[in-house]
């Protein structure tokens, strides 16, 4: 659905830790009660939740009432483990879109659904599943326990329904001279994280696609929160390419940068 445009460099701002890879994913649902704590108010309610990872929590939100997930996860220093969050519209015609907000520790992630991109000749392309891979913020212990939240709310005065499910993505550092298959969609890109073996200063990715239409875009970052991953956003950091069916990116260890890189491909 991505507008095609040429290969263009942009100067990256600097590193965090090792580098990231956008891909994407489709995840299904399936159904979790779990204890509330409640703080009501006059005109609104908060719902705050302690939250699973592989969970799929069938739900409801409306204007007089929100609802905080929470999550928490061990971060250790020399291991990188991507967290996806997936989410499903049930609810049909409605008028106002659910806002989710995802709080980590040093990152702040939000979007909204039924997602709206707009493709060639500004046409409107509306998705009631999205996916989204949380960045890892660094940590310099060992091992660190980290929270993060998310916080889902809406304007509409009646009921939706939702599905809403954060899972640990398996396979999330890619190795060189090995294949990965995945699939993309405009409104769920994902990335993975690529570093450097020992001795190697020059690589090249490269993606091979099925389909001719639509044209998908690679692109590469470092590893930085926020990852840009969307098709109206990939342009703005790093590098990146349009691409129909093949497409490739050489990648070289920045003398004053960690040798770490990472790649995103949306359509």
């Amino acid at each position: 659905m991505a507008k095609c445009w040429k290969s263009k460099p942009r100067p990256s701002p600097s590193l965090v830790p090792p580098g990231f890879h956008p891909v994407l994913f489709w995840v299904l649902a399936v159904l979790l009660l779990l204890p509330v704590h409640r703080v009501s108010s006059e005109s609104s309610e908060v719902v705050q939740k302690e939250a699973q990872f592989g969970v799929t929590y069938l739900d409801t939100v409306t204007s007089h009432n929100q609802t905080i997930y929470s999550f928490n996860h061990t971060v250790s220093r020399n291991k990188t483990e991507g967290v996806r969050v997936s989410v499903e519209l049930l609810s049909e015609s409605t008028k106002s879109p659910i806002l989710f907000v995802v709080r980590q520790k040093q990152a702040v992630l939000s979007f909204q659904v039924p997602l709206i991109l707009r493709g060639l000749y500004q046409r409107k392309y509306q998705y009631t599943q999205v996916g989204r891979t949380l960045c890892q913020p660094p940590t310099l212990a060992v091992a660190e326990t980290q929270f993060f939240y998310v916080d889902v709310s809406t304007l509409s005065t009646s009921s939706v329904h939702y599905h809403l499910r954060v899972s640990r993505v398996e396979s999330f550092t890619l190795q060189t001279d090995t294949k990965f298959t995945f699939n993309a969609t405009p409104s769920q890109p994902q990335f993975f994280k690529y570093v450097f073996p020992d001795g190697v200063d020059t690589v090249v990715v490269k993606v091979n696609s099925q389909k001719n239409f639509p044209c998908s875009v690679m692109s590469i970052q470092d590893i930085q929160c926020p990852v840009f991953d969307l098709d109206n956003n990939v342009a703005f950091i790093g590098m990146y390419q349009t691409m129909t069916k093949k497409g490739a990116i050489t990648v070289q260890v920045s003398p004053d940068k960690p040798p770490g890189g990472g790649a995103t491909v949306s359509h």
